[in-house]
């Protein structure tokens, strides 16, 4: 699957090259392509997962109170702002370790720790509203 988006990330790479401005290195615009391959192959993985056996299904009350604790933390990730949403993402959504999301953006491994408890942190809070 990883050669798979790389090529994705690449060809998509290639296809919109007239559009890159320049405003940020190549690097960090390739992994932007990137992050966002990866991110639409997860949201398709989402959609066609297989059905639970009817023994191991939620209840109706259980499926509603999910979902509104689904809206929750997504309203609140939506709120956070960069570069909290996107540490958090690579590295709670992704499982991109710590490490490589400091190189990604260019800081150090304790900015990257930081960032994500402190992401976490503002997620914690905006969902116990």
């Amino acid at each position: 699957m990883a050669r798979e988006l790389l090529q994705e990330t690449f060809y998509r790479a290639l296809r919109s090259i007239d559009k890159f401005e320049g405003r940020s290195s190549v690097y960090t615009w390739l992994c932007q392509i990137g992050k966002n391959v990866w991110l639409k192959e997860c949201r398709r993985r989402q959609r066609y997962r297989p059905l639970e056996d009817a023994e191991g299904a939620p209840s109706p009350e259980e499926e509603i109170v999910a979902r509104d604790e689904y809206r929750r933390i997504r309203l609140a990730l939506e709120g956070l702002e960069e570069p909290y949403r996107e540490v958090f993402v690579l590295h709670a959504v992704g499982g991109v370790k710590l490490k490589e999301i400091a190189d990604i953006f260019g800081k150090s491994e304790s900015w990257a720790r930081v960032t994500y408890f402190r992401a976490k942190q503002k997620i914690t809070l905006e969902v116990s509203k």
